[in-house]
């Protein structure tokens, strides 16, 4: 039966053709099946994240207060914006800074600092102990890294772990018995 299939006859035609040596009985040939061609990626090499915890990066203190009444905490963070100059040739930075404060604005300066800060107040139940602490909400994340072979199939190389920040931060409140 392969001999048949491989001049493009297929089995039901093939069959048909044995039985009966009439034409008009036989069934029309079909096409060979197509030939697959063997399986070819270009090699890569990619990561997976296979887990992911959220976590807290601690900043600053520890305040502990209590027992009951309340509780105080205050951040605050200063944030220092400097003008920067990119000058191909040479340049004279007070010529610049001239042409600066007349073109662009009276009110610009070579730098600028801002304090900001956040006040956070928790009432503590009565014969207990409030705890206080600033922190940073991120991700510990545990990555694969695998590589895709020539014949599509991936293999393990490693796996370690990242310690990943996000933008959000807060305070973080608990209450314990015991300071």
């Amino acid at each position: 039966m392969n001999r048949f299939r491989t001049i493009g006859l297929g089995l039901v035609a093939a069959a048909a053709l044995t039985v009966s040596a009439t034409p008009a009985m036989a069934a029309p040939a079909s096409p060979a099946a197509p030939v697959k061609p063997a399986k070819a990626c270009p090699p890569d090499v990619y990561y997976k994240v296979k887990s992911k915890k959220q976590i807290n990066y601690w900043v600053g203190r520890h305040f502990v207060d209590g027992k009951g009444g309340k509780i105080t905490g205050r951040v605050e963070r200063s944030v220092t914006k400097s003008a920067t100059l990119e000058a191909g040739a040479e340049a004279s930075v007070g010529a610049v800074w001239a042409t600066v404060k007349a073109n662009v604005s009276k009110s610009a300066t070579k730098s600028n600092t801002v304090t900001v800060g956040h006040w956070y107040e928790h009432k503590i139940s009565k014969n207990r102990y409030g705890h206080l602490r600033y922190r940073v909400i991120g991700y510990k994340v545990l990555f694969e890294k695998y590589r895709t072979r020539g014949n599509c199939k991936d293999q393990f190389l490693d796996a370690f772990y990242g310690n990943i920040p996000t933008s959000k931060e807060g305070w973080k409140y608990w209450e314990t018995k015991k300071a």
